[in-house]
């Protein structure tokens, strides 16, 4: 259930001097009365009907004094209180233009800090990035360096191993080479001793 809105709009409580408790005084224990009267059906529809007996005892002058008596004080009263109704909304609306201006200041300054720490966030991400991509390219580097350093040692192992594997095969084709030739002389030397008139 909602709280009843009160009658006279409070001013800003402050009790630092005499004339602000006063005033939280009054808003608070005596003014809600004469509101509360001065906005009641009955009392406006009363105060309307005083016209016609205005109208019927204009010859009564102590009627019409009292009437017009309480109609100037009805009418002082009113203007005060939509005097005091309409200063009172003023201070209140300046005071929310206040609260509203410190709100949005309060809320840019949240959101330029939001946006500073973004940005320091978003630096920070980018060096652990560069950071991580150096160290990935260190890492690829020298795992090439090792499989270069690893491929030349086998290529070198290779060609070591092709060369002694030459050398033995010439060995060979020399050796064989060789083997033929002496073949070859002592075959000439066969035919020339098998051959008419070889022998001396």
């Amino acid at each position: 259930m909602t709280a009843a809105l009160p009658s006279v709009p409070m001013m800003k409580t402050n009790t630092d001097g005499p004339v602000e408790r006063l005033n939280t005084f009054l808003d608070q224990h005596v003014l809600p009365y004469p509101v509360k009267y001065l906005t009641n059906r009955v009392t406006i529809l009363g105060t309307l009907c005083l016209l016609v007996p205005l109208i019927l005892f204009a010859n009564v002058t102590v009627f019409v004094l009292a009437a017009n008596s309480y109609l100037n004080v009805m009418s002082v009263v009113v203007s005060s209180t939509v005097l005091l109704y309409s200063t009172l909304a003023d201070s209140r609306d300046r005071l929310a233009a206040q609260r509203r201006e410190e709100i949005a200041v309060k809320h840019e300054a949240m959101v330029d800090a939001r946006a500073q720490a973004d940005h320091q966030k978003i630096e920070e991400i980018h060096i652990h990035l560069d950071k991580l991509d150096k160290e990935m390219q260190e890492h690829v580097n020298s795992a090439l360096d090792n499989i270069q350093k690893i491929l030349v040692e086998h290529l070198e192992k290779m060609q070591s191993e092709d060369h002694a594997h030459i050398a033995d095969t010439q060995k060979a084709v020399m050796s064989s080479l060789t083997a033929h030739h002496e073949e070859l002389v002592d075959l000439r030397k066969l035919v020339q001793t098998l051959s008419p008139g070889g022998k001396k």
